[in-house]
């Protein structure tokens, strides 16, 4: 079973097939890809990606595709990017943090500040590396806000 990435929506398109898509490269799943020291085939091989809007960001259509996702059984692990989709999953948020079956990241676009600290970087490969390798380093729990 493939972790899923899961992002805001893509301003190049509304094909899925395209959602947090490792080119162009300074796009969000371009930028992502280079954090996580990925090639593009091994990028695209590891995760299923989703959007959870597409043309516009709305709250509600954000909430239910959300919704949708935590029903569905097909991923184990499922990585937020930003606190936008946090917000949308119920899901605080809290970055480099493991929380139930929740990764959390800062978004992946050039406005995030969260990735000028030298150590994020680091911090997002180890934690979806021990993830993907089934490690429960940092696991919490409860991935409830509050």
């Amino acid at each position: 079973m493939r972790p899923l990435l899961v992002g805001e929506l893509n301003p190049y398109g509304i094909d899925p097939q395209w959602a947090l898509y490792p080119l162009p490269e300074n796009a969000s799943g371009g930028r992502l890809r280079k954090i996580l020291q990925m090639s593009i085939p091994q990028y695209i091989g590891t995760f299923d990606r989703k959007n959870l809007c597409y043309g516009k960001w709305s709250n509600p259509e954000a909430r239910a595709e959300a919704r949708v996702i935590q029903a569905s059984k097909d991923h184990e692990i499922i990585i937020l990017l930003g606190s936008k989709v946090c917000q949308a999953f119920g899901v605080q948020y809290k970055p480099f943090e493991r929380l139930g079956r929740y990764l959390v990241l800062p978004h992946p676009s050039g406005r995030c500040l969260a990735w000028n600290d030298p150590t994020s970087a680091e911090r997002a490969r180890r934690l979806v590396q021990d993830a993907l390798e089934g490690k429960n380093d940092g696991y919490q729990a409860d991935p409830g806000g509050g």
